[in-house]
């Protein structure tokens, strides 16, 4: 009886604490309102396959579900000894995964002036969502959504887009990418617009950039120099293309 108690009251607390109405918890979990009701005033209990969704919901474990608050241990995962820099989601004491954070919400962070203007300083950065950055990154960045900062010394890959300074290695997103020169290669879902890029691009709309070392795949096109290959699905303005051209649009050439 104590555990069924503790389950009534946690289910209550969680849904109070998250200002969620019991119209919305219900159809949340595909049931009617007066079974939450119902829960809650003691007159019956979850069915056993709703427990794993209730617990996913609120961002908790099953077990959180049957004790005190007091006794429930927060949410975290094993994540590696590394120095990187996370940053995470948490509702209430509970770390949200991937499936669970707020797409739309960005987590906003300020480097200190100090640390991205040192030369001894380098850190790379994970972040659970989206983020926007103000300072430029030294390492790496990886997100899980879509993000904005100054320039990155690495890589940046994300499932969202990219805005940024310079990059030194390669982009890859799920979004489109507004940046500076990128040291590497480009591949992205949406368009680009950036400065020159050291090897290829792959995008999944159209490119705006200044000169490309490597081959190019998108809508339509245009920039300055091309060394590489080109498959354009509109039209090409450039300079000058040194590789094959496959273009279902015109091709106009700048004059210098």
């Amino acid at each position: 009886m104590e555990y069924n108690e503790n389950l009534r009251n946690n289910l209550i607390r969680l849904r109070k604490e998250r200002n969620i109405t019991q119209e919305v918890l219900a159809e949340a979990l595909g049931i009617s309102v007066q079974a939450i009701s119902k829960w809650e005033t003691g007159v019956s209990l979850p069915d056993i396959m709703q427990l794993p969704r209730i617990a996913q919901f609120y961002g908790v474990t099953i077990d959180y579900l049957f004790y005190i608050k007091e006794n429930a241990e927060p949410v975290t995962y094993d994540l590696p000894d590394d120095d990187k820099l996370r940053i995470v989601q948490f509702r209430g004491n509970r770390m949200l995964k991937s499936d669970l954070w707020e797409k739309d919400k960005k987590i906003t962070l300020q480097i200190p002036e100090a640390v991205y203007a040192s030369s001894d300083l380098k850190f790379n950065i994970e972040v659970w969502g989206s983020a926007e950055i103000h300072g430029d990154i030294k390492g790496y960045a990886e997100c899980g959504g879509s993000v904005s900062c100054g320039a990155i010394g690495e890589y940046v890959e994300c499932g969202g887009s990219v805005s940024c300074g310079a990059v030194g290695e390669y982009v890859e997103c799920g979004g489109s990418v507004s940046c500076g020169s990128v040291g590497e290669y480009v591949e992205c879902g949406g368009g680009v617009s950036c400065g020159d890029i050291g090897q290829y691009v792959e995008c999944g709309g159209n490119v705006s950039c200044g000169d490309i070392r490597g081959n190019v795949e998108c809508q339509s096109l245009n920039c300055e120099n091309i060394e590489g290959d080109v498959e354009c699905g509109g039209d090409i303005r450039c300079k000058s293309i040194k590789g094959n051209v496959e273009c279902e649009g015109n091709i106009i050439y700048k004059n210098f």
